[in-house]
């Protein structure tokens, strides 16, 4: 009768607490629910989001090697429906292309700043930088061009920046600071294996000793 009692005595405590806590305890298990569920149907759109944008983006790279003027309209599209993403950034990087092929230089260019400004991926906004500069060039504008190549350059770009800025210093009959930029292209791209043979040729070109 002891056990009972005990048992009697436990029942009726839990249904004391129960009393005074089972309807937070349901809508604690509510709200867990809630939000596990809302967590995988977000992750669940996420992923299809991306799926989607990755199927846009092939649809752009397709066009842009079979019919360029045809290119801009998934390029648009990912710039609407995907802003702020990588493929974004990439579309922004394809139009210029267009553009520039178009015969829009100068829409091109305020792209590629924009993307230089704003851009979400740092790799993008470097490449951007390369190719704003190019098309500075072929604008007729080596100073400004060069400018653009005034930053800190990652170690992946940095023999690409240093070989252009030596073709723009000798552009601008700069010889001796080509060499110097050159040279530094030439140690760079050893240092991360890449092919310096261009590079070299360039630098052959303009004799003298090496820095």
């Amino acid at each position: 009768m002891a056990y009972d009692a005990n048992e009697e005595e436990q029942v009726e405590a839990f249904k004391r607490w129960w009393r005074e806590n089972g309807v937070a305890v349901i809508g604690g298990l509510a709200l867990a629910v809630v939000i596990t569920l809302g967590w995988q149907w977000w992750q669940g759109q996420r992923e299809a989001k991306a799926h989607l944008a990755g199927q846009v983006y092939a649809e752009l790279l397709a066009k842009l090697d079979s019919a360029p003027a045809e290119a801009r309209a998934p390029a648009e599209r990912l710039l609407s429906d995907f802003a702020g993403t990588t493929y974004a950034d990439l579309a922004a990087l394809a139009l210029a292309r267009v553009e520039v092929e178009g015969g829009q230089a100068d829409a091109a260019r305020v792209r590629l700043q924009h993307l230089v400004d704003n851009g979400r991926d740092e790799s993008i906004k470097f490449l951007a930088r390369l190719r704003l500069a190019r098309l500075d060039w072929g604008m007729g504008d080596a100073e400004a061009a060069l400018r653009q190549l005034d930053t800190a350059w990652p170690e992946a770009f940095m023999a690409e920046a240093e070989t252009l800025r030596g073709d723009l210093l000798l552009a601008l009959k700069r010889p001796d600071e080509a060499r110097k930029a050159y040279d530094a292209a030439l140690a760079q791209a050893a240092l991360l294996g890449q092919e310096t043979g261009l590079i070299r040729l360039r630098r052959d070109d303009l004799g003298g000793s090496t820095s």
